[in-house]
């Protein structure tokens, strides 16, 4: 099975399970960015909806498919 067989949920379901926090975010995705950076980014809307203090994996895969395919066009 090729690496684009897996989808980005599932890479992301098998390292960090149902929930992600804003440290995981940063740590996979803007690993130079401070945490007031990414509290900047998150009350700007830039990242994926989050409830309470945890964001849905599922909803991290679609953000960042999302951003990946409009990098490309």
């Amino acid at each position: 099975m090729a690496a684009n067989d897996y989808s980005t949920f599932w890479l992301l379901f098998g390292k960090y399970g149902a929930t992600m926090t804003i440290e995981d975010v940063r740590d996979t995705y803007f690993p130079s960015a401070t945490l007031k950076t990414m509290a900047n980014k998150h009350s700007a809307r830039l990242l994926p909806p989050r409830t309470g203090d945890v964001y849905d994996v599922r909803d991290v895969a679609e953000w960042w498919d999302t951003q990946r395919k409009a990098a490309a066009s």
